[in-house]
């Protein structure tokens, strides 16, 4: 009985599919690929091989037997502009402790390329880098920049969940990184020294404690709000809890879409992974944004002092970082940062320019613009005069798009 009723339900959203497809809904069809009639596509042969040669050691740092591997995806577009930056960055960060300690986390990284020009171009990068390319067949998002809402970008949050679900099927747990991010230091002793099976970042510098489960009753049951949280870094354990819970995100956006061609994987994952979290007795916590720091932040970062939390507080917005002169922010304040993502900062071109002025800032140690809002003040007028001259420059660095990944 209970399989009729499953096979019933596959069905219905097969066949709801399928008169959407028909209706124009192409974020439907394309996802499609990664989906077989028993559920999601299993992982390839060279998925498996990425994943076990990419594995760091981290039985240390969980206390029992375990290993982790740190999955992002790319276009042609990205790895052309923000992947160098990305992989650089990891080149410059080692794990810090363990069996693997000593080596780079740009060999730690499997990176799954869209298409054959962008597997070529991820291996092209492996005469400079250690990280490991391959190629998901099923998956097709465009080359270029994708648009907020538009189908590619929508389309490419079920290819992303399907890696994670995947490597976490392989018994590793998974670290999952946004192709723009820039990271400083290992933030591998963070993940497990706070005691959460998953975290997510927060999508706003909001006064929050990183230690606290927002999978409790009480944040369940809307008795305390939920902070909103963003997926550009993710980190997940390998346990059946969790697999269960990651498999139940894409489950759930595979029945909306057809439906809801705008189904969002972070929107999902705000609204399920507590509630699901809360059924396995998972701890589900974000990052802290002092040192998970993001373009979305105001001013030049997120900050504040523990002593402000207080359950009087909780939740409300932060000031953030201030600008050392005119809207420049100061490297000198980053010493404590993990690592910093770059949403909120336009195109992939205009990320990748973000990007390059935050390494700039790193290696000379000069004030420079990591956040796009200002730049957009100051060509509005609303900014102060000063750096004024610098306007052009910024326009590099400037969209009307909030949203736009890879």
């Amino acid at each position: 009985m209970l399989r009729s009723l499953a096979t019933a339900l596959v069905l219905s959203v097969l066949v709801a599919q399928c008169i959407e497809s028909k209706s124009g809904n192409h974020v439907a069809m394309m996802i499609q690929s990664h989906f077989l009639q028993h559920g999601v596509r299993l992982p390839t042969r060279a998925f498996k091989e990425a994943v076990k040669n990419a594995a760091i050691n981290v039985s240390h740092l969980s206390h029992r037997p375990s290993s982790l591997v740190i999955l992002a995806m790319a276009n042609e577009e990205a790895l052309l502009r923000t992947v160098p930056i990305f992989l650089r960055s990891l080149r410059g960060v080692n794990v810090s402790s363990g069996t693997d300690a000593g080596k780079t986390f740009d060999g730690r990284l499997v990176m799954v390329a869209w298409s054959r020009d962008a597997l070529v171009m991820c291996r092209e990068l492996q005469a400079e880098y250690s990280h490991h390319c391959v190629r998901d067949a099923e998956h097709a998002a465009g080359k270029n920049s994708l648009g907020f809402h538009t189908d590619g970008f929508n389309a490419l949050g079920f290819a992303k969940i399907k890696y994670i679900l995947n490597g976490l099927s392989a018994g590793h747990d998974v670290m999952f990184l946004d192709a723009d991010i820039i990271m400083l230091r290992d933030p591998l002793p963070y993940f497990y020294d706070h005691g959460a099976d998953i975290y997510a970042m927060m999508e706003k510098c909001l006064l929050f404690n990183d230690t606290v489960s927002i999978a409790a009753f009480e944040y369940v049951r809307h008795q305390k709000l939920t902070p909103p949280l963003n997926i550009g870094a993710l980190f997940f354990k390998a346990t059946p809890g969790v697999t269960r819970c990651v498999y139940n995100w894409i489950w759930d956006m595979y029945g909306q879409v057809a439906f809801r061609p705008h189904v969002w994987d972070q929107d999902i994952f705000g609204v399920l992974m507590p509630k699901c979290s809360y059924k396995f007795d998972l701890r589900l916590q974000v990052l802290d944004p002092r040192l998970f720091q993001s373009a979305c932040y105001p001013r030049c970062g997120c900050m504040y002092h523990d002593a402000n939390v207080t359950s009087a507080t909780l939740g409300m917005s932060a000031a953030g970082v201030p600008p050392v002169t005119g809207h420049l922010c100061d490297p000198g304040l980053w010493g404590s940062w993990l690592l910093r993502h770059f949403p909120c900062s336009g195109t992939t071109d205009q990320k990748a320019w973000h990007m390059r002025q935050f390494a700039e800032g790193l290696v000379h140690g000069q004030p420079v613009h990591i956040t796009k809002h200002w730049a957009i003040e100051k060509k509005q007028g609303k900014g102060d005069l000063e750096g004024q001259e610098e306007v052009a420059e910024d326009d590099a660095g400037m969209s009307s798009a909030e949203n736009v990944r890879l």
